[in-house]
């Protein structure tokens, strides 16, 4: 029997996750049907409900692998302007310059799945308390700012060749924004 921590078992787990990935590059989640992912993923239809569901979390699994090491909302809050978050990279340039996950990203369920992984974020509740701003307000502002960034990063400004130019503006704004809120706090 296989275990978690068996190498077929998380081999099998990550072929899975890459299928899917390749086939969000051709045609919409909700269009892939759990026989297509097995086969493309070399798996059998109870290899894949060994470790799914269904689709959508394979899909889940892959918003959250996007989103592992890009720079939080509550970072860049936290951060005086001109902060690089230490070497994170921004949402904005995560959205805008995935290759391996394209299709994963510029899925329509993409956006709501990476919020839902934040959302409630304890630590995030605290910070924003720790910092002077109630729950509601910090979620509001969350949602503002990483909407917008996704509107930008997944539109025809991202393929510009001025997209550094254009990054630039949006990060002024979003500092701007920063510096006030955090004058309003005290």
């Amino acid at each position: 029997m296989t275990t978690a921590d068996d190498p077929r078992f998380q081999n099998s787990a990550h072929r899975i996750r890459n299928a899917l990935a390749d086939l969000l590059k051709a045609k919409p989640l909700m269009a892939i049907t759990v026989s297509e992912l097995a086969h493309a993923a070399s798996v059998s239809r109870a290899t894949f409900y060994a470790h799914y569901n269904n689709v959508g979390d394979v899909y889940e699994e892959l918003v959250a692998e996007v989103m592992t090491d890009v720079r939080t909302f509550e970072e860049r809050f936290g951060c005086d302007p001109g902060c690089k978050g230490k070497g994170k990279p921004l949402y904005c340039d995560r959205i805008r310059s995935e290759e391996r996950f394209a299709g994963v990203v510029h899925e329509a369920r993409f956006f709501p799945s990476m919020m839902a992984l934040t959302w409630e974020d304890a630590e995030a509740n605290a910070d924003a308390a720790a910092k002077g701003m109630d729950h509601a307000a910090m979620r509001a502002l969350r949602l503002f700012q990483m909407s917008g960034c996704h509107a930008v990063a997944t539109s025809e400004f991202a393929e510009r060749g001025d997209w550094e130019r254009i990054r630039r503006v949006i990060d002024a704004f979003i500092d701007g924004g920063m510096r006030a809120v955090r004058k309003m706090r005290g």
